[in-house]
């Protein structure tokens, strides 16, 4: 399976949701799209990769990159509903104590202390 995404809106975030596999052979299909949604002027971007079954290092790059691009541009970028295999992955690249990931959409869509998931 590729990658497939789409965007919604929930309280005024904007929600990237991803379905399929964020792997070397697929992050460069998504960039642009990221790219665009870091240009527009929002308070945060979530990233919904509960759909998302497998995530290699470039996708733990990717994901570490918009990081750093919507800091420098003023985003709060928050991850949502990871698998546990993409938290692992997370995790093991060290990504998971310096993203702010959250068990659900909701919980991220509102910045909610409660659903932010433990860097350990």
């Amino acid at each position: 399976m590729e990658l497939r995404w789409s965007t919604y809106e929930v309280r005024g975030i904007t929600v990237l949701a991803l379905t399929g596999r964020l792997c070397a052979s697929t992050v460069l299909l998504l960039e642009p799209e990221v790219a665009w949604l870091l240009t527009r002027e929002r308070k945060a971007l979530v990233i919904d990769v509960a759909e998302v079954e497998a995530c290699d290092s470039a996708g733990l790059a990717m994901l570490d990159a918009c990081d750093r691009a919507a800091t420098l541009a003023g985003i709060d970028l928050r991850l949502a509903s990871p698998s546990r295999s993409v938290r692992e992955a997370l995790r093991g690249r060290g990504l998971l104590s310096r993203l702010r990931v959250f068990g659900t959409v909701e919980g991220a869509t509102r910045a909610d202390a409660v659903d932010l998931l433990p860097a350990i």
